[in-house]
């Protein structure tokens, strides 16, 4: 790891530091909005991280210093590694509020919230990591060969296809017993299938992702992901003309 990427993630968090205490205010608000579903509770928390951890390339973004940063000595590979640092902490942040938050709401409002404290364990950890580190290893090779803003596009047009595909391949895969007949076949078409290929995403991961086995396999899998999503940032932006 070199001194470059260690000053860029530096950099990155620095350039931040004064939306820290409204974010963390805002994170704790927008969950509390949403603490009665604890899908909808979880899913929040990951796209709230995504935004915090993606903060940063805006900023560089709205400023036009990604010329002047790829300039400065060291390599681009430095400057990709420095953001896919500052990428991790950031995330790595916004999981410690996720449990802080989570232990605390149940607190005041236990009645109204009696789920939330299933999500402090692993499985917890496991989906908020999942939507999170996800995102960020598919966004930032958009990124790097796109730009900020239409890499930002693109990534939520093919992300919206690929969500749509894969839980339509989940209600067809998961046995329908497992997660119950439902209201959604009075839903036309797709978002019928669609619906209860979120169903049966809850029930794998309530039935699997606390298991040990299925843990380190996940996590032996999102290692190997790090990597390919990092070989490609590093593809793309080495060709990008600035």
């Amino acid at each position: 790891m070199s001194r470059p990427a260690i000053a860029l993630m530096r950099k990155d968090l620095r350039i931040t530091r004064v939306l820290w205490a409204p974010m963390a205010f805002s994170y704790g608000v927008f969950l509390l909005m949403l603490m009665e579903n604890i899908w909808v509770y979880a899913a929040a928390a990951a796209c709230l991280a995504f935004v915090a951890a993606a903060t940063a390339l805006g900023i560089d973004e709205y400023y036009k210093a990604e010329p002047f940063l790829a300039a400065l000595p060291g390599t681009r590979r430095a400057l990709v590694m420095g953001r896919y640092l500052a990428w991790g902490v950031v995330t790595t942040a916004c999981l410690g509020l996720f449990f802080a938050f989570t232990a605390l709401i149940p607190a005041g409002f236990g009645e109204r919230a009696p789920h939330l404290a299933t999500l402090i364990s692993v499985k917890g950890a496991a989906i908020f990591l999942a939507g999170t580190v996800l995102a960020g290893l598919v966004f930032l090779p958009f990124h790097f060969r796109f730009g900020f803003w239409r890499g930002m596009g693109l990534f939520t047009a093919t992300g919206f296809v690929l969500s749509i595909i894969a839980l339509n391949a989940a209600a067809i895969l998961v046995p329908t017993e497992a997660f119950g007949a439902d209201s959604a076949s009075s839903v036309p078409g797709a978002l019928a299938s669609t619906g209860r290929g979120l169903r049966a995403l809850a029930w794998t991961i309530d039935s699997y992702l606390d298991k040990p086995p299925i843990v380190g396999t996940a996590a032996v899998v999102l290692t190997l992901l790090v990597y390919l999503s990092y070989r490609l940032s590093l593809i793309f932006y080495r060709n990008r003309d600035l």
